[in-house]
């Protein structure tokens, strides 16, 4: 029995030495866990405030992007238009002759402008696209609001033709998505004749139904009652929900002119051809000598023509993007500008 016990007592203790060596090891195991989680924890909060600060740098500089861009406009306005054009393009060569562009005179400052010009004729070229601030910068894009048809302005007629000609569809399809575009942004639930309500929508298995307002994202357009996607990828890019809804005859392009009642497809591309060859109508008159064809069909169409048409750049949308160097976070201002006696005069705004 004591040689037994002399026997068994070293493997009792060498038991307690592998369990204490496993214990020893599970508590390496759980407090490298703890101290990963709080590192990635830590990491995490550090990238959040990261992120928190450039975003906050990028919304400055998106912010910056278009107030620099409002000046341009109002500069514009006060005759600088053609030494503005060619600081913009004098920034792409050169950050020299950009530095040496900026040191204008009082004098031409305020020197009056030439009535019979648009001061804000191509607005993109007024600016210089992109600026850096140390790591933060921002890229411009404007767009002259008139040279695109607007999807809550636009008559039944307008959309017809805008589909039918401007991206040539098929008429009877155009003339569904015309009625199905007036039923989507109408106050009641009665469907036109060819085109749709809740109802509708409904029996065809939609999940988007008409809300009965006004377009608040071009992306709806997808959602209506005949649209398709390869359809919507064509049309997007020739549509807005900003503005008065008037279509500037020196900017559109042939789509957009298409809309306009009374345009025919000779008539677009003609006028464009003479807008690429430098000249620009500024009233009905001038329209009228250049094309007597369609100075006929005006005469026609009275005020159906000239009510949703203007020759003038009235009002640009400016879309900032800022951002920093090696960030993640984007931040995009978006701002609708009208003319005025006080310049480039803010109507709409929208940060996101």
């Amino acid at each position: 029995m004591g040689v037994g016990r002399l026997f068994k007592a070293p493997q009792m203790r060498g038991g307690r030495d592998g369990f204490a060596l496993v214990a020893a090891l599970w508590l390496l195991v759980a407090l490298g866990s703890v101290g990963l989680q709080a590192a990635l924890a830590s990491k995490a909060r550090r990238q959040s405030a990261a992120n928190l600060l450039d975003e906050v740098r990028a919304r400055a500089a998106a912010i910056a992007g278009t107030e620099y861009a409002r000046s341009r406009l109002s500069a514009a306005m006060l005759g600088r238009a053609q030494e503005l054009r060619e600081e913009a393009m004098a920034s792409a060569r050169s950050s020299r002759s950009r530095r040496s562009a900026e040191r204008s005179s009082v004098s031409r400052l305020f020197r009056s402008s030439n009535p019979l010009e648009d001061p804000w004729r191509e607005p993109q070229d007024l600016m210089v696209p992109e600026m850096v601030f140390g790591d933060a910068r921002y890229a411009l894009r404007l767009r002259d609001v008139g040279a695109a048809l607007n999807l809550n302005e636009a008559s039944e007629e307008m959309l017809r033709q805008f589909f039918s000609q401007g991206l040539e569809v098929d008429y009877a399809l155009a003339d569904d998505l015309a009625q199905a575009i007036l039923d989507w942004r109408d106050e009641d639930d009665i469907p036109r004749l060819n085109g749709g309500e809740r109802e509708e929508y409904l029996e065809e298995g939609a999940l988007v139904l008409p809300p009965n307002r006004e377009f608040v994202e071009i992306d709806e357009l997808r959602h209506v009652r005949g649209m398709t996607p390869e359809l919507y990828v064509k049309a997007a890019p020739h549509l807005t929900l900003v503005g008065d809804g008037e279509i500037n005859l020196n900017s559109a392009p042939e789509p957009v002119l298409l809309s306009v009642p009374g345009m025919d497809p000779a008539a677009a591309r003609l006028l464009v051809q003479l807008r690429e060859s430098g000249y620009l109508p500024r009233s009905d008159r001038e329209l009228y000598g250049m094309l007597p064809t369609l100075g006929a069909i005006m005469e026609a169409q009275g005020r159906t023509f000239t009510r949703p048409t203007t020759y003038t750049t009235d009002q640009v949308e400016i879309l900032a993007q800022g951002w920093v160097d090696g960030g993640v976070v984007q931040v995009a201002s978006r701002v609708v500008v009208r003319r005025s006696g006080l310049g480039a005069e803010v109507e709409w705004r929208e940060i996101f």
